[in-house]
């Protein structure tokens, strides 16, 4: 199995569910110019990561993109490493699910603008005040996994790949210098989440720093 990421990106859960596995796979690191190179395109024609490469039993290509896909591709290969959790019930799978969706589609999807503000407006007021909006949406969203952390250590009671994905957008968040110290319960978080030893092997691979903090 061949997994593509680009460092920093959300690529980092996948990377981390095969960490987890203790499989032996193989790393491809890529950066912006060769996410877009004729090679990558054939294996993701969005030109985004994550991709994973694997053969299956017939010798087949197998290609799976988007993030929540490869990380239910890695489970389905190896379902004893619990990347989705110990508790294999439909309503633990369910929860897992649904933070890995909100924060798919609803904190990811919220730090674009931020990421590339001319893709949205022209102009440096226009995108300064899209950013500024961004930004308060990104904290307003942020009040509901900090609510959650403050019941339990992680956002299902018991680590998965949702809680790595959180991580990954705080990270974000401190780049962007958003201000989330109202919310008390994510710095713990953080700590908890830098102690393990697969998000950490991931980070030194990338080639990242941990954030210690918001």
């Amino acid at each position: 199995m061949k997994l593509y990421v680009i460092p920093g990106t959300c690529a980092v859960v996948p990377h981390t569910a095969l960490e987890w596995t203790g499989a032996d796979y193989e790393l491809e690191l890529l950066d912006h110019d060769s996410s877009k190179s004729a090679e990558y395109l054939r294996i993701n024609p969005q030109g985004t990561v994550p991709a994973i490469v694997d053969s299956s039993s017939d010798g087949s290509e197998i290609i799976v993109t988007q993030n929540i896909a490869t990380q239910v591709y890695i489970d389905a290969n190896y379902p004893k490493a619990n990347i989705f959790g110990t508790d294999a019930s439909a309503i633990s799978r369910a929860k897992v699910m649904q933070w890995l969706a909100f924060v798919n589609a609803d904190v990811h999807k919220a730090f674009a603008p931020l990421f590339g503000p001319d893709g949205f407006v022209e102009g440096n007021l226009a995108q300064e005040d899209l950013k500024k909006n961004a930004k308060e949406k990104i904290v307003h969203l942020m009040r509901l996994p900090n609510e959650q952390l403050g019941k339990h250590d992680y956002l299902t009671g018991t680590k998965t790949t949702a809680d790595v994905y959180l991580y990954v957008t705080l990270t974000w968040a401190k780049k962007f210098e958003i201000d989330l110290s109202k919310y008390s319960n994510l710095n713990g978080f953080i700590k908890r989440m830098e102690s393990d030893e697969g998000l950490s092997a991931v980070i030194e691979q990338q080639g990242l720093d941990k954030i210690g903090s918001l």
